[in-house]
């Protein structure tokens, strides 16, 4: 536990310092961008959010869970089989995905956003999925090592570059098309930054083995498609907004959505050290520590995130005037209620890491899925009624959901492992 808390409290460090600069790259962009420019911004964005949820929950858990399990049992060859095909075939996947967005880009721009202007955006964020999903295999196989200062500065360097770019082309007069581009070259240059750290691990190359990485891949289904829900859930209230209602809606809600993700650092810290950890644990037979790591990470995970929560909900007016001006007060309330959410949304962080170290994706996926369908359900309801508050309602009580039901089943799931275990002994 001592060693998890360690790795935690590392990540949530670095976390906190890639979401602070991620921050200041929309903050930035919030003001230099008038607001409909930035909300424009924002409907192209949630592409660059898949490729960065993908890399941090997504495809590289599967690779995590391979290599530490492997590791463990000193498996050099299945090791490097795994390492080697992952760094061949999940770029590729990233490729073909980034080509069907980019040619899905008009339609989405034309007949679900019935705004022109956010064509060329989108494109621009499809063309960075291939140098995302490529950065995500080697983010997956430094977690599973363990090397999670690696990861850091990786995600670190990733930001840094966005707001560097960015900035540098809406100064010369880009406005939206050099704020995403900017964002976007953050992720080409990143990648061969990660591939210069990976040499230092001196891992030898072998023949890839396509076996080897339908293991992983038919791992990762589940959570990359519980990331993607995760995406959806973090991103569907800005979509059913600019469906509903307009760009410049769009921008002020974006003050208020992205600002509250920022106290989840902590978790994403934790989740990313815990997963591997519970899978090393498992793969040694000593199931009956998972209990007592999963309890200690849930309550040293609250003690944390819930007097940040108040710190932000009583001091939400000026949080929001602070980073994005006054022109955005109106995200305020929203802002509020969202932060509520995001308390829940940790705990199912926390315990989607056990359920994937345990082999069990399925379970967090469909709780995810199930999470989407209602945020959106609900956001179709309240956004007519109340605005942008009524999309900030509507992800609070999703994510309640996710928290509470995901707290239950595995509680559920210990419960029954530890009676199993007692009758095989």
């Amino acid at each position: 536990m001592r060693k998890i808390i360690e790795g935690s409290l590392i990540l949530a460090f670095s976390n906190t310092l890639v979401r602070v600069i991620g921050y200041v790259y929309r903050v930035l962009m919030g003001r230099m961008l008038t607001p409909y420019e930035y909300g424009l911004l924002n409907l192209a964005l949630p592409l660059q959010y898949m490729i960065m949820i993908l890399t941090s929950s997504g495809v590289a858990p599967g690779i995590a869970k391979f290599v530490a399990e492997y590791d463990a049992v000193d498996d050099e060859e299945s090791l490097n089989y795994v390492i080697s095909s992952s760094l061949l075939y999940f770029p590729l996947i990233g490729l073909l995905l980034g080509l069907v967005l980019f040619f899905l880009a008009r339609p989405i721009g034309i007949y679900l956003f019935h705004d022109v202007n956010v064509i060329i955006p989108l494109q621009i964020s499809a063309m960075a999925l291939p140098f995302g999903m490529g950065i995500s295999v080697y983010t997956g196989i430094f977690q599973g090592f363990k090397k999670i200062e690696y990861m850091s500065v990786v995600l670190i360097f990733e930001q840094l570059l966005r707001v560097v770019f960015a900035t540098f082309l809406v100064f010369l007069g880009w406005k939206t098309i050099g704020a995403i581009s900017g964002s976007s070259l953050g992720f080409v240059f990143a990648l061969p930054f990660a591939y210069l750290l990976f040499k230092h691990l001196k891992l030898r190359y072998t023949k890839q083995g396509f076996e080897q990485f339908k293991e992983v891949f038919y791992f990762s289904i589940p959570t990359s498609a519980t990331a993607l829900a995760a995406f959806a859930l973090a991103y569907i209230d800005i979509i059913c907004l600019g469906i509903l209602l307009n760009p410049e809606e769009v921008g002020i809600y974006s003050a208020a959505s992205p600002t509250s993700r920022i106290i989840l650092a902590f978790s994403a810290g934790l989740y990313a050290i815990l997963l591997p950890s519970i899978a090393e644990v498992n793969a040694k037979g000593s199931f009956d520590k998972v209990k007592g790591i999963t309890v200690d990470s849930l309550k040293f995970s609250l003690v944390v995130l819930i007097p940040v929560a108040a710190i932000s909900i009583v001091f939400s007016k000026e949080i929001i005037t602070l980073l994005f001006g006054s022109n955005y007060v109106g995200a305020v309330r929203a802002f509020e209620l969202l932060v509520v959410g995001i308390v829940f949304l940790a705990i199912f962080m926390v315990c989607s890491a056990v359920f994937q170290g345990l082999s069990k994706p399925g379970t967090p996926m469909v709780i995810l899925i199930l999470t989407v369908v209602i945020d959106a359900v609900l956001n179709f309801i309240l956004i007519p009624i109340y605005g942008i508050e009524g999309a900030a309602l509507a992800t609070m009580i999703s994510t309640i959901f996710a928290g509470v039901v995901s707290l239950i089943m595995l509680w559920k799931y210990l419960e029954t492992s530890d009676i199993s275990n007692l009758k095989q002994g």
